[in-house]
């Protein structure tokens, strides 16, 4: 949640990904929702995630590793980054294993290309509804051998990689 420096922005890339994600042509696209709707007036928004997708540690992406994950930047004692891009989201919930659904302030018609934000990406959620950043673990092409913060960062292929023709260095 506090990434600032472009070294982790780096890591965490190669390690998770967002719901959505800006593509080499700069349009949005897909990532881990499969699709999305607004209500008539923006200010729900409700995510179909892809199915088949596994975390490095063998857990199915489901709705609530979304909502951990979202609720990680929300509330005020929250120090995250990205504070400021989700304060108009009032509430984050599963429908369901496959379905998120925000509920923002006000409507909001950039909310799609908002989620794609490097501080945003999917950690698999904990027993508690926290979200489990600290292992490393993603749905990223890469996944976490060895960290050590200010030294050096060690990733390999992730075998399961849900992206077809991608993660290649």
């Amino acid at each position: 949640a506090k990434i600032l420096d472009s070294y982790m922005i780096n890591v965490s890339s190669q390690l998770r990904n967002n719901l959505t994600e800006i593509g080499p042509d700069n349009q949005l696209r897909p990532e881990l929702a499969e699709s999305w709707e607004a209500s008539a007036d923006a200010a729900t928004w409700t995510f179909k995630l892809r199915q088949g997708v596994e975390f490095h540690n063998g857990k199915s992406l489901e709705a609530a590793d979304v909502v951990a994950s979202f609720k990680h930047h929300l509330g005020e004692g929250t120090e995250s980054a990205a504070k400021g891009i989700v304060q108009n989201i009032t509430d984050v919930k599963a429908d369901g294993t496959g379905t998120v659904v925000f509920t923002l302030s006000g409507g909001s018609a950039d909310f799609p290309y908002i989620v794609s934000d490097y501080h945003l990406p999917i950690c698999p959620a904990k027993d508690d509804g926290t979200p489990d950043w600290e292992s490393g673990a993603g749905t990223g092409g890469y996944k976490l051998v060895s960290f050590e913060p200010g030294v050096n960062t060690v990733v390999e292929r992730s075998p399961n990689y849900w992206k077809a023709d991608a993660a290649y260095f």
